[in-house]
């Protein structure tokens, strides 16, 4: 959607902020520390890694997003253009791959390979972590609540059919058994409407 990126922040920052600070929290910001963004976006995720001294890489396939990230994070990010399932980045080259609200938005059929391209780029010592939505009933009116509001942000986005695919697949842990990999760690977020969880390949303690 032509023109959307500046309204990104302003529109949905606050409704992601406590699912940013469940991520955070998962995976704390360590000096030094290489960190992927897979669909960057304004690259406001990345914001609190680059103050505490890590290197950071973004990718995004809109140029109009990574355009927003740049004036955020200014020269302190590099920032690519390119897919999920093909990323621009070596193997083993970072710490922690991550990917904010992404696979709902891609097609059902690729979200295990951009899964483990991101394991791939991980290595067998770094963290996959993945934020989306979460499957299940609502436990309360509370819950119920937040995935309607969630549910309506993702409409209005056209959105609709990747969240209810994602769902049908099992949310993330789906696409993410699918590609071989293992969740190490978990918070709800977005008032039980979302998830974050850290992923891992078998056999490592990533």
């Amino acid at each position: 959607m032509a023109g959307f990126a500046r309204f990104y922040e302003p529109l949905l920052g606050g409704l992601l902020a406590g699912t940013r600070r469940s991520a955070w929290a998962l995976c704390p910001p360590r000096p030094g520390m290489v960190v992927l963004d897979v669909g960057c976006g304004t690259g406001a995720f990345l914001a609190p890694y680059v103050a505490a001294g890590c290197r950071v890489v973004g990718v995004d396939s809109s140029a109009e997003m990574l355009g927003e990230a740049r004036r955020r994070l200014g020269g302190a990010a590099l920032l690519l253009r390119g897919e999920a399932a093909a990323l621009p980045v070596a193997s083993g080259a970072a710490d922690l791959v991550v990917a904010m609200m992404l696979l709902h938005g891609l097609p059902a059929g690729e979200r295990p390979a951009a899964l483990a391209e991101m394991a791939r780029v991980a290595g067998e010592s770094g963290a996959v972590l993945v934020a989306d939505h979460r499957p299940g009933r609502p436990a309360g009116l509370k819950e119920w609540a937040a995935r309607g509001l969630a549910r309506a942000v993702e409409a209005a986005a056209r959105h609709g059919g990747g969240v209810a695919s994602l769902l049908a697949a099992g949310g993330t842990r789906g696409p993410a058994a699918a590609a071989g990999l293992e969740v190490a760690a978990s918070r709800t977020a977005g008032g039980g409407a979302l998830e974050v969880l850290r992923l891992r390949q078998p056999g490592t303690v990533a």
